[in-house]
Parts: structure tokens; sequence; C-alpha cells
């Protein structure tokens, strides 16, 4: 039996607050990929319209769906800090925070091996000692 291991360092710090992440649920990931595939188009001219205020707020938003809201009110203290004027988080962080949180959720996760291979053997560990030539 294969055995899925679950990430366990689940938190990250910005602007000073700790905040814990957790895996979205699959249906609020898959409506920011699917949205990721549709143009919003402006109306009056069928072009695609894309602000730096909305490519940031969208990133906020993103970045809502991994925030564990139920450790120290995290969402709510997500929300104010993107608020803060006063020591504001650098607007390059949000997209590197994204980014991030995509990459360790998105990852594979570890296996833990079977208690017996399928040979019938007990599975073999494999290890480095160090050095190399």
């Amino acid at each position: 039996m294969k055995r899925f291991e679950v990430t366990q360092d689940r938190e990250f710090e910005v602007g000073g607050e700790v905040f814990r992440w957790v895996f979205p649920y699959w249906e609020d990931i898959a409506d920011v990929f699917d949205a990721d595939d549709t143009d919003e188009t402006d109306s009056t001219n069928g072009e695609v319209k894309v602000t730096v205020r909305s490519t940031l707020q969208d990133f906020i938003t993103r970045i809502e769906l991994f925030i564990d809201p139920e450790f120290n009110d995290g969402v709510k203290r997500w929300r104010e800090l993107t608020l803060r004027k006063k020591d504001p988080v650098p607007h390059s962080q949000y997209a590197q925070i994204y980014q991030w949180l995509l990459e360790v959720t998105s990852r594979p996760t570890p296996t833990l091996p079977s208690s017996l291979s399928e040979d019938g053997q007990p599975p073999i560990a494999v290890t480095s000692k160090g050095g190399s030539s």
C-alpha cells in the first residue's frame, strides 16, 4: 500500500505576519486555472484589458485561497496586510508568494515505501555517503 505524505511545514511569513497555508479545495483552484484559459475582454473594442491594479488584485485574491482561515484569523489578517499603507508588502512579493504557493501545493507528494516490495522483499534504502568523484 502506498501512503502519501503531506508536507508538514505549512507556514510562511510576509510583512511581519505568519500565515499557515492549506491545499485549496480542488474546485476553487480549478476555477482559477480555468479563468486563466479564458480572456476577459473589454466590450468596447474586444481587447484584453489587463492593468497592474487588476493583476496585483488577482494575486492577492488567489493567495487567499491558500491561507488557512482557522489559523489566527488568517484570511482577515491577510486582507488587512494587503491594505496596509504603512510598511506595505512590496508589490513584487505578491507574485512571488503566489508562485511559491503553487509550487509547494502542486509538486508530487513523497510516498512512503510499501511494507514489501513487488517481489515480496522489504524495500531497500538507498543512501549517499557524501563525497563526489
